[in-house]
């Protein structure tokens, strides 16, 4: 394929971000042009994820690496402390962002969606990306309206660094905005 959409993956070096690197290397239309992880750098993108070397070197330099590649796109899989400075940095030099890390306010996405149409570029924030989490936020939603007493339990191994997951807050996020207003407890009460 001629034109190939050229990726730069940040957060190369944690699980998501290496299940990123494997995805971009094993998909014909997609090119890894820039690996980014501050504990990985100087390590081949390829065998840093248990493929044969591929020539990309992980660098800690977001910003050499959009510069001098020139990626399309940028995949975030950092952490909260990082991802909105990275995903500000993407647009200013027209790239494209593609954020799987949460902890942003409802302010910071304003800016950005303000700073992406500036640059007249899409982005997307996407506080999971398992087609069973979205169809699980999307089913809760509608269930909301129907089912009004909800909880939400979740559950994760001892290595999350987000609690609330981000999958949470939106899934609760969609429950809110489709279900009624509830009052709790029996009108008539009295105390």
């Amino acid at each position: 394929m001629a034109n190939k959409m050229k990726v730069a993956v940040v957060g190369a070096g944690g699980r998501m971000g290496k299940e990123v690197v494997k995805l971009v290397l094993g998909d014909e239309e997609l090119e890894l042009v820039a690996a980014v992880g501050k504990s990985d750098a100087g390590a081949d993108a390829g065998t840093l994820v248990g493929l044969p070397a591929c020539g990309i070197r992980v660098t800690s330099d977001l910003e050499m690496a959009l510069v001098e590649y020139r990626p399309d796109v940028m995949v975030d899989f950092t952490t909260p402390q990082f991802a909105y400075s990275n995903t500000a940095l993407a647009i200013k030099h027209g790239v494209r962002p593609i954020i799987g890390t949460t902890g942003f306010t409802p302010e910071q996405i304003e800016e950005l969606d303000k700073q992406c149409a500036e640059q007249n570029i899409g982005g997307l924030i996407a506080p999971n990306f398992s087609i069973g989490a979205i169809l699980m936020m999307k089913f809760a939603a509608q269930a909301a309206k129907y089912l009004p007493h909800v909880e939400i339990i979740e559950t994760h191994g001892d290595q999350k660094l987000d609690a609330p997951s981000g999958t949470s807050i939106k899934t609760a996020e969609m429950i809110a905005q489709n279900r009624e207003e509830i009052r709790q407890g029996n009108p008539k009460e009295e105390e």
